[in-house]
């Protein structure tokens, strides 16, 4: 790519405007910072010039220009952010079509087989004859002809050569058909059409182009699959695709939540619905490839997959990989929702009031649920629970009658669990609850998390391990605004303890100030406290000198601090209160709640700064 085509890219785009489409940006002086997208942290360590057109991140080390960012945000190679970035631009790339065919690109040749086939089938289902039962039984199923449209679904006409005598009127190889998956060959070397007598559903990529199917059977004949999908190809890796994201990407990001769905009907009708940012896991199972693209756009997940047995072992089992990658989960109840219509005639909720006295229905599936009534859908959405929450109700339903079978889920099924939270606090919080809930000792639990983890190999996660985490960055900012600002260790000094910081050189640096030892001046000189003074160094470059905003970034990361070390504080307290009634121990329980009570009001006042 010619230099002045990426340099009339950047001429048009501000760098600031572009992350600011992907991530919270704010205004700091003349540039803008942020809270990391590649790596954990509370305290924004990410810089942003506009003047420079850069941007740079000093807690991980990242940074770049416009085309670094998307690449690395989107998980793209040089040529697919370029594009993105050339679109918003408004720039037109040079168009480079070599006139023969075995010089092209393999996959850019596979994607049009796959386009004309997803064309071709459409035009069969909206305005041939062979497509009208399908186009019937779509319609009977609540689809609209704009939803069809926009999906693309169409018919593959049953028929073994039709798409076949199609594609060879375009001077297609088949053999370049096979390998894109619309084509099969039998054992005898005779080439048939993939998909006969069937709904199509085109799957795309993240960038909307068509990389294979999936089919219904229209009729059933007690014999063939219910759907038969494209095999794996070079454009199509199932484990990589989650249906209906190049649609959903866009409101995923706004609402910072995805949705993601079984099927491909509750996907379609989702969106149909108006609900933009639910994806389908397409009857495959969710993995982390699938995750990570998810990752890029959110934390927040919520499942609602069938209520069947394989639904729930799915959901089981994606939800241990979606905690292990840092994500935020909730499972989307449709048996409590259901459970409302059977008691409820709101109209509000778009449930006919007419209805309400008749047999209730019961939602199987979003797909019904959205139909029979959007408004519940809805509600069913905003009242999801917890995952783990989820999964000890399941505990507390299924074996309430056998507490053997209970405790023997709990350890098989929940316990693992715990262990796959990234974050400790979360992971503490839900060892109490366990705990609380089920009679468990934690230290039983504690043991039971050891014991399963021992010898597993560490899983990938979104977050690289390689770097500081977010409580690491956060003690180096307190600790460098300590060292840069004497003020600021005037202000704070009566409520810094030793014990609020975890890392232990942090500590011991900390602790020279506080006691202002005669060794300070050697410690100064440490790598460690030149690199947190060059953070607080150039975060105040940044504000153009503004030493007043940034003391209150800095009384803001020290509030940040103290909450979590009182957090931490509160979880112990708890399970100590817990100890102290069981042994009747009055005189240690008021200690106790009095201490709880003065850290619980600490709290509140250090929050008030946030």
């Amino acid at each position: 790519m010619n230099d002045p085509v990426l340099q009339d890219i950047k001429d048009r785009l501000n760098v600031a405007d572009v992350i600011a489409g992907y991530i919270p940006v704010k205004k700091a002086g003349s540039s803008f910072k942020a809270l990391c997208p590649f790596h954990s942290e509370k305290t924004p360590s990410f810089q942003i010039s506009p003047q420079k057109q850069i941007w740079h991140c000093f807690g991980c080390g990242e940074g770049g220009d416009i085309f670094g960012f998307v690449m690395k945000y989107e998980n793209l190679d040089f040529k697919d952010a370029l594009k993105i970035l050339a679109d918003k631009a408004g720039v037109q790339l040079p168009s480079y079509r070599p006139e023969n065919k075995p010089q092209q690109d393999e996959k850019e040749l596979l994607l049009r087989i796959n386009d004309f086939a997803a064309r071709y089938y459409h035009e069969i289902l909206i305005k041939d004859s062979r497509g009208k039962a399908a186009l019937e039984y779509l319609k009977n199923r609540g689809l609209t002809e704009g939803t069809i449209k926009q999906w693309q679904i169409g018919f593959a006409p049953d028929d073994f050569h039709a798409l076949e005598r199609a594609l060879l009127a375009k001077k297609v190889n088949l053999q370049d058909a096979i390998k894109a998956g619309v084509i099969s060959k039998n054992e005898r070397g005779q080439m048939y059409d993939r998909f006969r007598g069937r709904v199509t559903f085109p799957i795309y990529d993240y960038f909307g182009n068509t990389v294979g199917f999936s089919a219904r059977i229209l009729i059933d004949d007690q014999k063939s699959a219910k759907y038969v999908n494209s095999p794996e190809t070079a454009v199509y890796n199932k484990s990589k695709i989650l249906f209906g994201l190049n649609f959903a990407k866009n409101s995923i990001r706004k609402l910072d939540e995805a949705v993601i769905v079984e099927g491909q009907m509750d996907c379609i009708s989702a969106h149909q619905g108006g609900f933009k940012n639910v994806v389908a896991s397409s009857g495959t199972a969710l993995t982390e490839a699938g995750l990570i693209q998810l990752g890029r756009l959110t934390k927040n997940l919520k499942f609602c997959f069938d209520a069947d047995q394989a639904g729930q072992t799915a959901s089981r089992r994606a939800g241990e990989i979606a905690l292990k990658m840092g994500f935020r989960l909730k499972i989307i109840v449709l048996e409590k929702v259901s459970a409302f219509a059977k008691a409820s005639a709101d109209a509000q909720l778009s449930i006919n009031p007419a209805e309400a006295g008749k047999n209730q229905w019961w939602a199987k599936d979003p797909d019904e649920l959205i139909k029979k009534s959007p408004g519940l859908w809805e509600k069913a959405v905003a009242e999801a629970i917890w995952f783990l929450d989820w999964q000890m109700d399941t505990a507390e339903k299924k074996f309430a009658q056998d507490p053997v079978e209970q405790k023997h889920f709990l350890s098989e099924q929940v316990v693992p669990l715990l262990g796959a939270i990234a974050d400790p606090l979360e992971q503490d919080h839900y060892i109490h609850k366990l705990s609380t809930r089920f009679l468990i000792s934690e230290k039983t639990i504690l043991e039971q998390i050891k014991k399963q983890a021992a010898g597993k190999k560490p899983e990938l996660n979104l977050v690289n391990q390689n770097i500081p985490n977010g409580s690491l960055l956060l003690e180096k900012e307190i600790l460098g605004g300590l060292l840069v600002f004497p003020e600021y260790l005037s202000e704070i000094k009566d409520r810094l303890t030793v014990e609020d910081f975890e890392n232990t050189e942090v500590r011991e640096l900390i602790n020279s100030i506080l006691l202002g030892n005669t060794g300070f001046l050697e410690l100064k000189n440490s790598s460690l406290a030149k690199e947190t003074q060059f953070m607080v160094e150039s975060q105040l470059d940044e504000l153009l000198g503004n030493q007043t905003v940034l003391m209150k970034d800095l009384q803001k990361a020290f509030a940040i601090l103290k909450i979590g070390a009182i957090k931490k504080r509160q979880q112990q307290l708890q399970n100590e209160i817990k100890n102290a009634e069981n042994s009747n121990n009055k005189a240690k329980l008021d200690e106790l709640n009095k201490e709880f009570a003065q850290i619980s009001g600490e709290r509140i006042k250090f929050e008030v700064l946030l």
